[in-house]
């Protein structure tokens, strides 16, 4: 076991990989031979990361903040910060105490990096127009470090796709992926470049994409969970629920721990993927589940929650119920300038039977493979038109989204009588 500087060089690059458990060893051996602020945060944030949140706290508070100069000041806070949102639950300290941080500083470089966590926190409380703001501000700024670059890239990246602004996703990506800062901000650029292939057609993209995240990672590791959500998304948009349920059983167990904002999404998807396979009482207590652990910072996938009790209405053949909830799904999507989400809602908002989805499809701006797509769609289900419904269908077919088709499908044959 390697140990002092060695050691130290060690744990953050087994953090950077994501490789927690190995992050925490080399971390620990370093401290059992002396004080190291560096292994010290290095330690925390591998805690942190596997959701150990009250562990990471009690590592980070054994520093004398007063004691810090400003580069070590910056260096504690911001995993401290992170363990407040996220693991410890607590989102409203953590932005008062970046703020109070952001007062002390005096360097551009330090405040770009607390902006750029500051948009992170912004993006996962539900308001990515907002986040985007301050991500190009960080990005733009030519003091901004390389942990800043790769916390406003990745945001960046996801908040483009969601609000359907696709053309820029793939660079935001490659853009954070080089800052190489930290390792699971890989995930939040994914699912980025997911969500903006899925809207161009490109489903198989997709999920090799999200495959090879999880080939690039090891059970039960948090990294290796997030990537079986990043596949099940795109599963579910395909009309495989039963492989993404298997997917998600792993993901949620693995998540639940955690203080992620990926683990409510899990649960989330795992509801509609249940709801959608008809096992009505396994998605009520999924979605019961999703509710219990969302909050303020999940709020950015607060459309997929309304999703879930739309498809958890469904498996109880409460149609209208489903409707009401699909179109609460992109209500919420709209409200928070998520557009791409909002258009995804949509199309299950048809599926599910509703005969108003075409006209709030119209007015989003979202220029995407799928778009016209559903409009069609929508229109052809409103007027009862079974060759229309048929030609949506096949659309669908041709570009994986099975599931939308096999429903337009029987659409088209009620329509016929």
């Amino acid at each position: 076991m390697p140990k002092g500087p060695d050691g130290t060089a060690a744990a953050e690059e087994a953090l950077g990989r994501g490789d927690l458990v190995a992050a925490e060893e080399f971390g620990r051996a370093v401290l059992r031979d002396g004080e190291s602020l560096a292994a010290r945060l290095t330690l925390a944030q591998a805690l942190a990361w596997q959701g150990r949140g009250r562990d990471a706290d009690a590592v980070m508070s054994e520093v004398d903040e007063a004691a810090l100069s400003e580069p070590e000041l910056m260096a504690w806070a911001l995993p401290r910060a992170a363990n407040q949102f996220w693991m410890l639950d607590e989102p409203e300290r953590a932005t008062a105490f970046l703020n109070t941080v952001r007062g002390r500083v005096t360097s551009e470089g330090a405040g770009a990096t607390l902006d750029a966590l500051l948009g992170t926190f912004t993006m996962n409380a539900g308001s990515p127009e907002r986040a985007m703001q301050i991500a190009r501000a960080v990005l733009d700024s030519p003091n901004a470090d390389q942990q800043a670059i790769g916390w406003a890239a990745a945001a960046a990246a996801l908040c483009n796709a969601r609000m359907g602004d696709f053309a820029d996703v793939d660079d935001l990506a490659a853009r954070a992926i080089a800052a190489k800062h930290p390792g699971l901000l890989r995930f939040t650029s994914a699912f980025g470049q997911t969500t903006a292939l899925i809207m161009s057609g490109e489903l198989d993209r997709a999920q090799k994409l999200a495959e090879d995240l999880v080939d690039g990672s090891e059970p039960p590791q948090p990294s290796h969970a997030i990537g079986q959500l990043l596949v099940a998304d795109v599963l579910i948009t395909r009309g495989d629920a039963a492989a993404s349920i298997a997917l998600l059983q792993t993901a949620t167990a693995a998540l639940a721990p955690t203080g992620y904002s990926w683990g409510p999404l899990a649960w989330m998807l795992l509801a509609q993927a249940l709801g959608q396979s008809g096992r009505i009482a396994d998605a009520g207590r999924m979605l019961a589940k999703a509710e219990a652990r969302h909050g303020l910072k999940s709020m950015l996938f607060a459309p997929e929650l309304s999703l879930a009790r739309a498809w958890t209405a469904a498996a109880r053949r409460d149609g209208p119920g489903a409707v009401n909830a699909a179109r609460e799904s992109a209500r919420a999507a709209e409200r928070g300038g998520q557009s791409a989400v909002a258009l995804r809602a949509l199309i299950d908002a048809v599926r599910l039977g509703d005969f108003r989805a075409g006209d709030a499809i119209e007015r989003l701006d979202v220029n995407c493979v799928v778009a016209p797509m559903a409009l069609s769609y929508a229109r052809a289900f409103t007027a009862g038109d079974a060759g229309a419904l048929d030609q949506a269908a096949a659309a669908f077919d041709g570009i994986g989204m099975r599931g939308v088709a096999r429903d337009a499908t029987k659409q088209a044959a009620a329509a016929r009588g």
